[in-house]
């Protein structure tokens, strides 16, 4: 892990000593990308009962269990490189291809959309890039950057979102939340294939045959994620099912007649684009050690999370050094260490 000790300098913690941040790309091993959406989600129904904190009198309670988990990330994990991606308010171009496509989505409750500012808040302090690119959905802004990593680096995706299975690889995981972080699901090719019986690239058409309540397409009416997964095994894809449509039983054969250009624009919907035309750099590191977080920890009176930070430091501070210290020619102190050697 190599961390900014001082995030005023334009220069970061480098195996080998002191180097200019855009040589970082070099060094970033470990990448995590957070899909924000879904962690502000979680955070908000996570932290609803017993212990809500409050700001002004209002509720923040998202706030908190969000900032919560990214440091139990930081502390598992611990990523070279952190990026969180976001959705934006205007429609994508899967909207643009069909109407209904989330259409039947309520809106979140008033209360939490009044703690998002200070979700940003949360990250402006911690100096991590924060993605968005209207016209495209967070998923897609994490599929682009987890297929655009440095060579030789591994990529962890922190979502509780199956539809990165279709990205997972001997590079790239699923993090699938759940409970504590430490209890999280981490899905690989082989974990996949355990799951669902067939390859990570197989899954965008897995979903394209059963649908997406939750994106409201429905796929082929009747086609469950166990029958699905059985044709994909046999025919490997949607063009091998119609290939062999003869040798499918007279009920199936009917259903993929009658759905056979709806399946396919299911799967136009189920597929992450990985081309989003998004501006971001391996090439920044993010600033774990920082004053303004521990001031926004203060500001929001989060008291237990200004101390888990301070130990963190300290616990993290206390692996790199090993006793191995080296002034830098603006004062800025660099570890010549890696915890990852």
């Amino acid at each position: 892990m190599y961390f900014v000790l001082n995030n005023k300098s334009s220069y970061c913690i480098l195996k080998g000593g002191f180097s200019p941040r855009n040589d970082l790309a070099l060094y970033m091993k470990n990448i995590v990308l957070i899909d924000g959406n879904a962690l502000m989600y979680r955070s908000y129904h996570g932290v609803r009962n017993g212990f809500i904190p409050l700001f002004d009198g209002k509720p923040i309670g998202m706030v908190y269990g969000f900032a919560s988990t990214i440091l139990h990330i930081i502390d598992f994990f611990r990523p070279d490189g952190l990026f969180f991606t976001f959705d934006t308010k205007e429609k994508t171009f899967r909207h643009d291809m069909d109407d209904a496509y989330k259409a039947h989505r309520e809106k979140a409750p008033d209360d939490f959309y009044d703690q998002i500012p200070y979700v940003f808040e949360f990250l402006e302090a911690f100096h991590v890039p924060v993605l968005t690119c209207p016209g495209y959905e967070s998923d897609d802004i994490i599929a682009t950057i987890a297929l655009q990593s440095p060579k030789g680096s591994q990529v962890k995706i922190v979502s509780g979102d199956l539809d990165f299975l279709q990205l997972v690889s001997e590079k790239i995981v699923l993090v699938k939340l759940n409970g504590k972080v430490e209890q999280s699901v981490l899905y690989g090719p082989k974990e996949t294939k355990a799951r669902y019986g067939i390859t990570p690239l197989q899954m965008i058409d897995l979903k394209a045959l059963m649908g997406d309540s939750s994106d409201n397409y429905k796929g082929i009416e009747g086609i469950g994620p166990k029958t699905a997964s059985q044709l994909l095994q046999q025919y490997g894809t949607i063009e091998g099912i119609y290939d062999h449509l003869t040798e499918l039983k007279s009920s199936l054969q009917e259903k993929f007649r009658s759905h056979r250009e709806y399946v396919f624009h299911c799967r136009d919907l189920a597929r992450l684009r990985t081309d989003v035309p998004v501006e971001f750099s391996f090439d920044n590191a993010f600033d774990f050690i920082s004053d303004d977080l521990s001031t926004f920890f203060q500001k929001m009176a989060f008291r237990s999370l200004e101390q888990r930070y301070q130990k963190l430091i300290n616990k993290i501070t206390h692996e790199v050094v090993g006793g191995s210290h080296k002034k830098g020619n603006d004062s800025c102190e660099v570890v010549q260490a890696s915890l990852f050697e």
